[in-house]
Formats: C-alpha cells, structure tokens, sequence
C-alpha cells in the first residue's frame, strides 16, 4: 500500500531575466507541470514556496498562479507553503479567489495555504488516498525569518538561542503534532521553506537567506515519510543519509547561476511499510541560459549549438569594439543577448600610492573609458560620454582658486607631510572666509 505525492517548488512568478518578461515560458512551464500531475495521478500535490518572485506581484501573475493552481487542485488536493519571498496577505487572497471559484470538496478547501508558523496556526491536513486504503497527514512549515520568532512564539527561549536551535524546537513540535494519535495507516508528509545545511544552491536565491546564520541542520528535519523542501533552486536530496527529503527547485533556470541545472518536479510514492520511491521528473518547457566566455572566435566556434537561449556574453578583447553588439547578435540569430561583457586583455586594476610617478599614471581618458565600458555602457553612448568629457576638459578654467581646505589636507598627505604642522589659519576656504565678515 503506498500514496503518491507530487512535489513543485520556487515558481517565481513575475521573475525578470534582464528586462525581459519570460511569459511565455512561464505559461509552458505550468502547463508541463500539469501534464505530469495529471499523468501521475498523485493523491495529495505540494507547492513548496516561493509562488510568486516579489512581495507584490502583478495582476498577470496572480491571475497564472490562481489558474494553475486551480487546474492541480481538480488532480488532487494542493498544499502550498509561504517563501521567504511570499505575502501572506497576497496568499490569503489568492486563496480565497479559488476558494470563491468553486475549488472546494466537501467542507475541506482544494487549495490550502500555509502560512502561520504558530503553534495553533500550523496547516495540519489529512487527505485519504485515492483507493481509500491510506492517508496522508503533512505538517507544513512556512518561511520562518528570524524575527518572526519573537513576535509569534511566547516561549523566551527561542528569542535568544540561534537560528539552529529554534528550527530544531518548532520542527520538533510539528513532529510532535503529526505523530499525534497517528493510526497505523497514516503516512507522515512534511512541507517546508527553509534553507538546510549542506544543500547547494544555485546562487540566484537571496544571498541574505543563504547565510550560514538561517541554515537548520538536517539532522533536526522530522522523521516522516517524505519532506517536501523548498527554497534552494537547485534539485537535489537532503545530505542525510536514509531521509527522503527533498529540494524540488525552480521550474526554470531563473539566472546565470543555474546554467548546470536541469529542472524537474518530484514524484513520491509513501507508505507507512515501503521503501519510499522518489523520482525526478526532468522539465523540458523553459529556455536554456548560456553563459559564453573567450576570445570572439571561441565564442563563435560555441554559437553554433546555442540556439534559442538567452545568452551572457563575457569577450576577451584586445580594444574596445564598439560593433561587438551586432556582431555577437549576428553570431546568435536565435538567442536573446541580456549582458555583454568586454575583457581587455593585460587590463589590471591598480592599487596608486604617493611613490607612483606621474608617469605611470594611465590617461584619465583611458581610465573613465574602461571604467564606463566595465559597467555596460558601449556603442554610440559611450562614444557621446567621452565627447562630453572632453568638451569639459577643454573649457578654460575661471580664475585659479585658491585651494580650499580638503584639497590642502589632501595635498598634505599624499606628500608624507604631518597634518599637525600644517598652518590651520591656511585651511580657511574663500566660503568662510566670506562667512566672517
């Protein structure tokens, strides 16, 4: 006897690539989950968290969720977790827009959602499986960030001891709540949105949240059946030997950092007296994301197997090409350029001290232009940029100043000279000068 779960995570929608929509792939991607939720026929679906990529998400993007959402919902049962980068509010009302819509069955919501980590507020559900013979009960866990343990938990304890430890206490009481008067035919699910120690991400996650401060530790996950994790984009299983947990990532390459990564969903099958049988089923729909990095020639010697992509291009160059752009878009017919990236070769970045001649001092022409060029700006704005500089740099000073305070002391100490000797009746600026009068 085994149930089935089926497990998606980290939809991010609303998530740019540059300044580029990626709708229709997002819609693709949905679709393929759908397609293998339907095929699968799973008695209970998790959306780990992290539905949408900002805390207010487009109109667009919430009616995709709710419409996605609703097609799992008539497959089987929908639990969806709070991301850290989740609303509450945002969720309570997408909830309540499936719910008006006619998602229900009996007096038990098609969709729910969990968003209170709270004790008396934890999502603890029971859904039979589909012949009857068993039931699943998950526990589902919200992102919890570390203040939220001193507003929604009284016991002092938690407001004081690290992250670690207060994971290992609330999860150890959602443990304890699902365990509580579990029959022999109930199989134990577990649903959250946290980051585990060990787990590798792909770097496209909130570095903050990534921080070894917000990790738990895997030994302190509960001991269930299955563990629906989300918030790492990259899939993978939990670094704990003989725990079937797992991180179900992103549907689609979200940036440059999931290059490597193929998406997929997890299918579960659980039973209360089985080895658990997990599988990772690849998604197909989203575009890749190809980073591709050398001389032109070796870029374009790769362009040829890249197809429809979106594309970060880092060149090495001997000078700066303004036609790079074209010519990179020539090579790549079929893929969006998001950034380009000039490399001059034997350009390194110097560290200048009062012992450097003027001599060794490159042109402050050169030195705006590479600096300008590092940053994106080429073509015909950065030929405009330079021009500008150089009208200004030719205008004819006013009259020659007298040095004002700061330039003096500036002055002063890139000659070795002690700023105690330094006459302060000299560091009077015209400004304050004109004050004493």
């Amino acid at each position: 006897m085994t149930g089935r779960v089926f497990h998606t995570s980290d939809w991010h929608l609303g998530r740019q690539i540059g300044r580029h929509r990626r709708d229709n792939e997002v819609d693709a991607v949905l679709d393929e989950i759908i397609a293998i939720a339907e095929d699968y026929a799973p008695d209970l679906i998790v959306h780990s968290g992290d539905l949408f990529d900002s805390p207010r998400p487009s109109l667009e993007d919430m009616r995709r969720a709710a419409q996605a959402l609703r097609c799992l919902g008539t497959i089987a049962p929908v639990v969806v977790v709070a991301g850290n980068h989740d609303t509450i509010h945002v969720l309570a009302f997408l909830e309540y827009v499936l719910n008006d819509m006619g998602v229900r069955e009996g007096d038990q919501a098609r969709v729910r959602f969990a968003t209170d980590a709270r004790p008396d507020g934890l999502l603890l559900a029971e859904y039979p499986t589909r012949n009857g013979e068993l039931t699943l009960r998950i526990g589902a866990l919200p992102y919890l960030h570390p203040n939220r343990f001193t507003y929604d938990f009284t016991d002092p304890a938690l407001t004081t001891a690290t992250y670690a430890e207060r994971m290992r206490t609330v999860q150890a009481d959602v443990y304890r709540r699902l365990t509580a008067g579990r029959g022999p035919r109930d199989v134990l699910v577990y649903a959250a949105h946290l980051f585990i120690e060990g787990a590798l991400p792909s770097y496209s996650e909130r570095r903050i949240s990534l921080n070894t401060e917000y990790a738990a530790a895997a030994a302190d996950l509960p001991d269930v059946a299955y563990g629906a994790l989300g918030h790492i984009h990259k899939p993978q299983p939990v670094g704990r030997s003989g725990f079937p947990a797992y991180y179900a990532g992103s549907p689609l390459q979200m940036d440059f950092g999931e290059t490597g990564d193929t998406k997929s969903v997890v299918l579960a099958e659980i039973g209360p007296d089985t080895n658990p049988r997990i599988e990772l089923e690849p998604l197909t729909a989203g575009r890749r994301l190809v980073r591709l990095e050398g001389t032109l020639e070796q870029i374009a010697h790769r362009a040829t197997r890249v197809g429809d992509a979106w594309v970060k291009a880092v060149v090495n160059v001997d000078a700066f090409d303004p036609s790079l752009p074209d010519t990179l878009a020539k090579m790549l017919p079929q893929a969006t350029l998001i950034d380009i990236d000039e490399r001059r070769t034997g350009t390194a970045h110097r560290v200048l001290d009062r012992q450097t001649s003027a001599t060794e001092l490159p042109d402050i022409d050169d030195l705006l232009h590479d600096y300008l060029a590092d940053r994106g700006t080429s073509g015909p704005v950065l030929d405009r940029a330079m021009t500008a500089f150089a009208h200004l740099r030719a205008e004819p000073d006013p009259d020659d100043p007298a040095p004002c305070c700061e330039q003096t002391l500036l002055s002063a100490a890139i000659a070795g000279q002690p700023l105690d000797s330094i006459d302060r009746s000299s560091l009077l600026t015209s400004t304050d000068a004109e004050t004493t009068r």
